[in-house]
């Protein structure tokens, strides 16, 4: 049983997602309207694959050599996990 999770992401961590999360092209499509675009959006995605984006995420974050940059990724890992924790619960930052 797939379980659909929303996510509020921005512009910038759905281009994050695309480049580090290595999304399947299924699910790439859900990213790629929003990507680099202004503000909150709100979307939604199947539980299993948004939990390989995010061990994903987290494998990039060992990988690139700017701490700016893992310390983006780690952000938009914590976002994401605490929408898969608490699926009807909204972060805003």
């Amino acid at each position: 049983m797939s379980e659909n999770i929303e996510v509020e992401i921005t512009g910038r961590e759905a281009k994050l997602i695309l480049k580090y999360g290595y999304p399947f092209p299924d699910q790439e499509k859900i990213f790629l309207p929003i990507s680099g675009k202004s503000g909150l959006h709100l979307l939604h995605i199947d539980k299993y694959w948004l939990e390989n984006i995010v061990g994903d995420l987290c494998r990039s974050i060992r990988e690139v050599k700017s701490e700016s940059l893992q310390e983006e990724l780690d952000s938009l890992c914590d976002n994401l996990e605490s929408s898969i924790k608490y699926p009807h619960v909204r972060v805003f930052e």
